[in-house]
């Protein structure tokens, strides 16, 4: 099992946009795909519970599965996570998430045992994360095998770049997760139509080129309606197409990195 986990530290970047459309498109790959929100704010799991409703008439809300704080228990995983249909399940943020904030640095190691026993299960775990610094970005970076980074092309995206990399180079450093890869940075909902926008990536891709992924996401309407099926799966339209050839580029890119 490979397992990726999306991440920046700044809120509003598309962290889940892009976690649900690479969970999509390792589905369409035929991977058994493992969804893991570590986000208190549950979009991905909303997102995915609406996927296994579509598919068998529920979303499992009073299921007993596996949800996201119990990743940090340090126990064998006893509970099964939730299956959303086909080939994707999903381990669900819950209100106890909130609390792994105040748990010892030890404890953020759990996360990642806990998904490697479920190892010959799946192929692929999509880690989203919470829009913040701290334990939880921390477990889900001990835990993955590879981060992708999503930016915007706002100031304090930008800006916030910096203290992600010191985030992630502590992980290696401190042999937390030494052999962690950065598969790339992400420039996203870029506005061509701004001079602010193409002035950012141009910088970036000027001094970050070496870590900036080749594919762009690009500000489209499309994107942000398709909510519980891929990208390439809306409804057609100039729009629609523009966003499925580039989110598919990016999905390609990223599974090629990943050795996927």
């Amino acid at each position: 099992m490979k397992t990726i986990a999306i991440a920046n530290q700044k809120g509003g970047v598309g962290k889940t946009t892009i976690a649900r459309n690479l969970a999509f498109f390792g589905i369409e790959r035929g991977f058994n795909v493992l969804c893991v929100d570590l986000d208190p704010q549950r979009n991905f799991s909303k997102t995915m519970r609406a996927v296994r409703e579509q598919a068998l008439g529920d979303t499992g809300e009073n299921l007993p599965c596996l949800t996201a704080s119990r990743l940090f228990e340090g126990s064998p995983v006893k509970l099964e996570p939730l299956i959303c249909g086909g080939h994707l399940s999903l381990v669900a943020a819950d209100k106890e998430l909130i609390d792994v904030a105040a748990r010892p640095l030890d404890e953020l190691h759990a996360p990642r045992a806990a998904l490697q026993s479920m190892a010959s299960t799946f192929d692929l775990c999509l880690i989203d994360t919470a829009p913040t610094l701290g334990n939880p970005l921390y477990a889900a970076l001990i835990a993955a095998d590879f981060v992708v980074c999503p930016c915007t092309m706002d100031q304090d995206a930008i800006d916030g770049l910096n203290d992600l990399f010191e985030d992630i180079a502590r992980v290696q450093q401190l042999a937390w997760n030494p052999d962690l890869v950065t598969l790339g940075l992400l420039a996203n909902r870029v506005n061509t139509r701004r001079a602010f926008d193409r002035n950012a990536l141009a910088q970036l891709r000027d001094e970050l080129g070496e870590v900036m992924l080749d594919a762009v996401l690009y500000d489209r309407a499309a994107t942000q309606y398709a909510k519980d099926r891929p990208v390439w799966r809306a409804q057609s339209g100039e729009s629609q197409l523009l966003a499925a050839r580039e989110m598919k580029a990016m999905c390609s890119e990223i599974f090629e990195k990943a050795g996927l």
